[in-house]
């Protein structure tokens, strides 16, 4: 008994080797149980038999079939006519699981959540469904916050765009205090009113953050974070550098390459998006000026009314320039790929990937240029 320990109070009476798990089958030792109000007792009312799964072996499950005894409690004060009988660090009230597979499988539920932790479980011998992990997790005490000197304040999205929560960390351990709904600083305040210990407070620029911890917590220190100090920093350079792209210099003139040099290749120095942009902002206003209204501008282009209104209203391409440069896009590292594929006539199937019945497109009509 000295690998199961837990076992020790237990008489192993057969073992039983099947091809997915191993059967112990058991009764205990002792020859009386203690009911809850401590009472001792040796007169049995009944059997029954108690099936416990246990952690894997081998690869194989081990299941630990325990003859269990249910006792008169002799006790005339007790509430409780019969009782059966636990064995310390075996059995608990109504699991079918030992403390030790409960504790393996809580770990693996915490690291890897459901499907994932359930799929690691299997690989090891044990059989458990996504959902008992996350009941698991679930169950779990709330630890306790204890002192918090510095903490981290920053939002999350449920849902990007729609529906935002906020996130409080102890930044000294890394550890999640608390969890909101709403980026609002009357939260942050009534949390920080609870724990006045709070010395230093690392947020983003959010101003209302910045309300709330100055509410909350007026003797603590408000930083920025190195990440959003980082963050803020790129895209003001990002945007300033768009905004005067139109004046950088041309890349001086190549003279023709000799025989025995390499040749090398010229960028183009401006992106079609651009290049695109100008002029349609030039051909709008050359229109707008002449009284052509805006919906008569977008039948003669070809543009949607919501276009048009963006290129009228711009006083300059340079800015709609800076507005569109100022994120790139996810697709631009592929848009040659794409260019090529569309003129050899295979159209995006991912649009249409993911409904019932569906597939890739059929091939695309040649002669369709593609334009992004």
């Amino acid at each position: 008994m000295e690998l199961f320990p837990y076992l020790s109070a237990l008489l192993i009476e057969e073992v039983e080797r099947r091809p997915d798990k191993v059967v112990l089958r058991t009764r205990v030792r002792a020859a009386s149980g203690s009911c809850r109000c401590g009472q001792s007792s040796a007169r049995v009312h009944g059997r029954y038999v108690r099936k416990l799964r246990d952690v894997a072996v081998g690869g194989l499950g081990v299941v630990i079939e325990l003859r269990i005894r249910r006792f008169r409690c002799e006790n005339t004060a007790c509430t409780a006519v019969t009782f059966a009988e636990q064995i310390v660090g075996l059995t608990t009230p109504h699991s079918r699981q030992t403390p030790l597979l409960r504790g393996v499988l809580t770990r693996i539920g915490l690291a890897l959540a459901g499907r994932a932790g359930a799929r690691l479980a299997s690989a090891v011998g044990i059989t458990v469904g996504k959902d008992t992990l996350l009941r698991l997790v679930r169950a779990l005490p709330e630890p306790e916050v204890g002192e918090v000197e510095v903490l981290g304040v920053d939002d999350f999205a449920f849902r990007k765009g729609r529906h935002y929560g906020t996130v409080l960390i102890d930044m000294a351990t890394h550890r999640p205090l608390h969890l909101y709904e709403g980026r609002e600083g009357e939260d942050l305040a009534a949390w920080l009113r609870d724990h006045p210990e709070v010395q230093v407070i690392c947020r983003d620029r959010s101003s209302g953050y910045a309300e709330g911890a100055r509410i909350g917590a007026p003797q603590a220190e408000q930083v920025a974070d190195r990440y959003h100090l980082w963050a803020n920093l790129g895209q003001a350079v990002e945007k300033t550098v768009n905004a005067h792209r139109s004046r950088l210099a041309e890349p001086p003139s190549e003279p023709a390459d000799t025989p025995d040099e390499p040749q090398v290749v010229q960028l183009p120095t401006e992106l079609k998006i651009v290049t695109r942009l100008r002029e349609q902002h030039a051909a709008d206003h050359e229109l707008w000026q002449q009284g052509m209204s805006k919906a008569g501008i977008g039948r003669k282009l070809g543009l949607h009314q919501a276009t048009v209104r963006k290129l009228v209203n711009a006083p300059s391409a340079d800015d709609l320039v800076a507005k569109s440069l100022q994120r790139a896009h996810v697709v631009d590292p592929y848009v040659g790929y794409l260019h090529r594929r569309w003129n050899d006539g295979v159209s995006n199937p991912g649009r249409f990937a993911g409904r019932r019945g569906g597939g890739k497109m059929g091939p695309r009509p040649s002669g369709t240029p593609m334009h992004l």
